[in-house]
């Protein structure tokens, strides 16, 4: 590791930060990972309001570019079984994630914030919802470091 008077260079602070991210996405479950998804396109609409207010009849932008491609990622992860239980909801869900995209994509047509700010609602408890569905996840098994079967350190809070 290099260090400058003590402290890490940003392109040190930034690998880390990655490979901290990198470890989260690969031990996320499935709905942890969908929040995760949720959470940046409430952030993304968030700074594409802030866009369009500082500069009305911007239109498309880096931001409701991303916007775009979250929402769409959102609708891919939509699975079920074409026959059963979950096929009418899986439906909705699309439905919901269809017309998210239809609406992000008149918004930009005149910069429209109103519209941002209604897709960042429906976002919202969105998110809302799948932090419940996360917060009623089975917890992981306690991790236990240390040497030996008789000692170790203690990992649950």
């Amino acid at each position: 590791m290099n260090f400058h008077d003590g402290r890490m260079t940003r392109k040190e602070s930034v690998s880390g930060g990655e490979q901290y991210l990198d470890s989260v996405v690969r031990t996320a479950s499935p709905a942890k990972l969908r929040l995760m998804l949720i959470e940046r396109a409430v952030g993304v609409s968030e700074s594409l309001e802030c866009a369009w207010r500082e500069n009305p009849g911007q239109g498309a932008n880096e931001q409701s570019l991303k916007l775009f491609e979250l929402i769409n990622e959102l609708l891919r992860g939509v699975v079920g079984s074409k026959h059963g239980d979950g096929e009418e909801l899986c439906k909705q869900v699309s439905d919901l994630y269809v017309f998210l995209l239809k609406h992000l994509l008149l918004a930009e047509q005149k910069s429209d914030v109103n519209s941002i700010e209604e897709i960042r609602a429906v976002l919202q408890v969105e998110a809302e919802t799948w932090r419940t569905v996360c917060a009623n996840e089975l917890p992981a098994a306690p991790v236990r470091l240390g040497f030996g079967s008789r000692t170790g350190l203690n990992l649950e809070a």
